[in-house]
């Protein structure tokens, strides 16, 4: 990871407050094309949250807040992973638009397993009354 985000802990933990804002905001929307604007955008912004998180882990292992920063941060690829699946994200997209070359690899987003398009509520099971 070449970039620098010169982040606080403080300022993740706010960053990430903010990002994870915006899901409910996008479920909230009943416009798909909006929708998967809001989503994509959502997931560029996490994806530099993500590196920002890892990269204050790394160089600031002692902290207090380093545990704190490495749940957010599986947290966050979680979530990214679910708005991939659910809003049907491109991931090119995203990459295409890291002109600047900012971004570690988003390999490990890649769908597949529990995640392929359509399958989360599909499994789910509900109880019948």
């Amino acid at each position: 990871m070449s970039h620098i985000y010169n982040s606080t802990a403080h300022g993740l933990m706010m960053w990430a407050n903010s990002e994870l804002e915006h899901v409910g905001r996008i479920a909230a929307i009943d416009d798909e094309a909006i929708q998967y604007s809001y989503a994509l955008s959502t997931v560029n912004g996490m994806a530099h949250l993500k590196d920002a998180i890892a990269q204050y882990v790394e160089r600031h292992p002692e902290s207090p807040m380093t545990s704190d920063l490495l749940i957010i941060h599986d947290q966050v690829i979680r979530v990214m992973k679910h708005l991939i699946a659910t809003y049907n994200v491109n991931l090119e997209t995203i990459q295409e638009f890291n002109t600047k070359k900012i971004l570690s690899s988003l390999e490990y987003l890649q769908l597949g397993g529990k995640y392929r398009k359509g399958t989360m509520r599909k499994n789910r099971k509900t109880r019948k009354h």
